[in-house]
Order: C-alpha cells, then sequence, then structure tokens
C-alpha cells in the first residue's frame, strides 16, 4: 500500500499504531516520526502516500505544521488524531483542508477503515485525465449554484456519477473518485459559513466510512444531494442571497418532488392562488404541473430501477405513490413499458 507516515510524539503511541497498521494492511511501510521537522522532510522527499498527525491540541505551532504539510505535499492526504470533542476538533480540520480526523481513544478497525479510505493512489493521484473530469463537473456545478438552480445541480452530479461509472469499473478507483468529488462539493459550501461547513463536514466523515455507499451510483447520487441540501436551505432562507422569485418556486419543486409535493402545496409556498399559480408555471416551464412532476418521478424511478435492487413496490412508495398499481400505470404511459419490464430490458432483470 506504500509508505504511510505516522508522526507521534508518544513512542508507545506511536509503536501501537505501527502495529495496528502493519497487521491490518498489506505491503505497506510505516515510517514514524517523533518531531515535526523530520515529517515535513520525509514529506518533502515526495515518498509518503499518507500521514497520520498525532494533535494533542491546535495551536498555532500545530497549525503551521498541518498547513505546511499540505504546502510541501498537496497530494498527501492527512489523518489527524486528537483527544477532544467533534465540536471542537472538526472547524480546525476543514479550515485547515485536511481530509479526516479521528477522536482519540479509537477502536484499531476504525482507524484501519479511516487509513483504507484516504490512502492515497498514486496511479489515480497522476491520472490527469480523472483530475480533469472532476474538476470540470465541480466547475459546472459552481455555475449552477451562483445561479441557484438546483434541480441542475442534482442533474450535474448525476451526470458525473454516470460518467464515472460508464468509463470506470474499478470500484476502488470509483470510490476515490467520488470522494474526491464530495471533497471538491464541501469546499464549495465554504463560503456560506461555519454551520454549513460543520453540516457538510459531518456528511463527509460519515460517507468516509461507508465503503458501500461510495461505489455505489445511486447511493452515492443521495449522499451528493443530500450536500446540495444543506447548501440550498441557506440560499432559501438567507434573503442576502438574492434567489429569483420564479427560481424560488422552482427550487421548492424540484426539493420535494419524491414527498408527493401537490398543486395547492406548491401554490400556497408561492403565495398564489391555484388558478394563478398554474398559470405562472406553465409560463416558465412549458408543461402544466401535473405533467412535471410527474415527469419528474418518472425520471427519478427509471434510475431507481436500474441503480438499485429496491423492489417495484418500495419505489412506489418512496416516490409517495399510494398503490403501485397507480405507478406501473403511470410509468407505462411516460415510458411505454412497465417498470419491471424497464429493469429487466436494462439491467438483466434485478430483484423485484
Amino acid at each position: 500500500m506504500g509508505q504511510i507516515l505516522v508522526l507521534n510524539e508518544n513512542r508507545l503511541e506511536r509503536e501501537i499504531t505501527r502495529n495496528i497498521l502493519s497487521e491490518g494492511l498489506e505491503s505497506a511501510e510505516i515510517v514514524l516520526a517523533s518531531e515535526e521537522e523530520s515529517a515535513i522532510r520525509l514529506l518533502r522527499e515526495g515518498d509518503v502516500d499518507l500521514l497520520i498527525a498525532d494533535v494533542p491540541r491546535f495551536d498555532l505551532r500545530r497549525c503551521d505544521m498541518l498547513a505546511q504539510a499540505r504546502q510541501v505535499s498537496p497530494d498527501t492526504p492527512i489523518l489527524v488524531t486528537s483527544v477532544g470533542v467533534r465540536a471542537d476538533i472538526a472547524p480546525h480540520v476543514w479550515r485547515l483542508g485536511l481530509q479526516d480526523y479521528l477522536l482519540k481513544p479509537c477502536r484499531p478497525a476504525w482507524l484501519l477503515a479511516a487509513v483504507r479510505a484516504l490512502k492515497r493512489d498514486a496511479s489515480l493521484v497522476s491520472d490527469d485525465r480523472e483530475q480533469q473530469r472532476r474538476e470540470r463537473y465541480l466547475k459546472l456545478l459552481a455555475e449552477q449554484m451562483r445561479v441557484f438552480c438546483y434541480k441542475k445541480c442534482t442533474d450535474v452530479a448525476k451526470d458525473y456519477l454516470d460518467s464515472l461509472h460508464k468509463d470506470i469499473h474499478n470500484k476502488s478507483v470509483i470510490r476515490f473518485q467520488v470522494l474526491r468529488f464530495a471533497e471538491g462539493l464541501m469546499q464549495l459550501g465554504d463560503p456560506l459559513g461555519t454551520a454549513v461547513q460543520m453540516k457538510l463536514a459531518g456528511i463527509m466523515e460519515k460517507f468516509k466510512l461507508r465503503f458501500d455507499q461510495q461505489a455505489q451510483k445511486y447511493d452515492a447520487y443521495l449522499v451528493l444531494k443530500k450536500m446540495l441540501n444543506v447548501i440550498f436551505d441557506v440560499f432559501a432562507e438567507d434573503s442576502s442571497y438574492q434567489v429569483g422569485s420564479q427560481q424560488r418556486m422552482l427550487n421548492y419543486i424540484d426539493r420535494n418532488i419524491k414527498d408527493g409535493i401537490s398543486l395547492d402545496q406548491a401554490a400556497e409556498y408561492a403565495n398564489m392562488s391555484s388558478y394563478y399559480f398554474s398559470r405562472i408555471f406553465k409560463k416558465i416551464t412549458g408543461v402544466n404541473f401535473i405533467t412535471y412532476v410527474t415527469d419528474c418521478k418518472i425520471e427519478v424511478a427509471r434510475e431507481m430501477l436500474v441503480d438499485t435492487d429496491m423492489p417495484v413496490i418500495s419505489i412506489a412508495y418512496e416516490l409517495s405513490y399510494s398503490e403501485a398499481n397507480y405507478f406501473s400505470k403511470a410509468f407505462k404511459r411516460k415510458v411505454g413499458m412497465t417498470p419491471t419490464e424497464y429493469r429487466e430490458i436494462h439491467c438483466g432483470g434485478k430483484a423485484v
């Protein structure tokens, strides 16, 4: 697994960490450092694939050291271990741009899981094509965030995952790239304040430990969508973000599609009568409200049928259809076949 550098002033803790890593990881070279200067020197030489830095307290000296580590070896992930509570440590970790942290004492399994999630694969880091793909989609995402368009933001996230899964079949590669994309999305939320940063950091913290989600396209999409919802909560609630009334209305509808939003609910949110809202909505979108909501639901259903093993009846309930038969009829009217037929054609008949 390459070289892992362990920086810890406590000799006993250094040895314990080395033993855990040596027993849990194959072909990993564990290098120990007791002093910050030695760690920086090793990072500068360029052979370190992961730095595990113990930080007893985030004073000026240690923060400067971590910032210097990031500067001399920007591609090397940094995992911090520290004593304290999450609310005190997380802001320092994310402000310094570090990848992850663990609160001590931590179980060996937690340490190994965090290391496996962060371990840099040199072939991936040097893959300019993947980096360019990620940066291109993050740029598109930032552009849609600046105009407060929720649906186009979720479409960009979806398109990125589709592109990734189409071109790459190695799950470890997919995991690496998806985590990097999610980190990029988290950074887009930095200007929105500490509260948003903390919420996004919390989502990322859980996502990094969920190996079952990272390589599953739909599960990863739900995590990215959850992060976008945190960001768009701010746009919806803070009047200082000048979201146009039409875009605010569309965002509300698009964010509540799966919840079975009704015409009356949307009209009430827009502070209009249902009749006037219907006219305005069709003028904006070119279709009536019911058609728009149904089309969006069917599109989500198509993704779930292909990208999950969820039974058809569960998909119907997930999309707020009270009866599976009604969902199947609505799906067939739009797609030309039943949900079961669609799944069989596109993925060989997953469990229904």
